[in-house]
């Protein structure tokens, strides 16, 4: 039988960062260059929001540590149904999140690739590929 493999201190830092910052990062000034000086306020409100919430979590895990994160915070606060909730939606928002990364990875790979932003159907097996491929190295 196998050894089981631990998860260390830096492994768990990267998954924990890179869930945080995710692909929007990347694809976002892109986006927001057009419009100038205003994006930056943007980016400004939008991480003020991203502190507050870190924040929120970090009180939150000194108020309860136990393990479950947000369904532990939820069942401690609201009861059993509010963390079923809170667990459920969070697993839904991490279906929609792995697919955005595939998406944005996929517009990635167009630079490389230039048939994929031509082709939708091709564009869409490149992106259910990286997903595979990235849940066959997680496992």
């Amino acid at each position: 039988m196998a050894a089981k493999k631990a998860l260390g201190f830096w492994m768990c830092t990267a998954l924990v960062v890179g869930n945080m910052i995710g692909s929007g990062v990347f694809l976002l000034p892109a986006s927001l260059g057009p419009f100038g000086g205003i994006s930056i306020v943007g980016w400004l409100v939008s991480a003020s929001g991203a502190i507050c919430l870190a924040l929120v979590f970090a009180r939150l895990g000194r108020i309860v540590p136990k393990t479950g994160g947000p369904y532990a915070y939820a069942r401690d606060g609201f009861g059993d149904l509010g963390a079923f909730l809170v667990a459920w939606s969070y697993w839904i928002s991490m279906w929609t999140t792995n697919a955005a990364l595939a998406v944005a990875f996929t517009s990635y790979l167009t630079v490389f690739w230039p048939a994929l932003a031509t082709t939708p159907l091709l564009a869409g097996v490149a992106s259910l590929a990286s997903v595979w491929l990235l849940t066959g190295v997680n496992v």
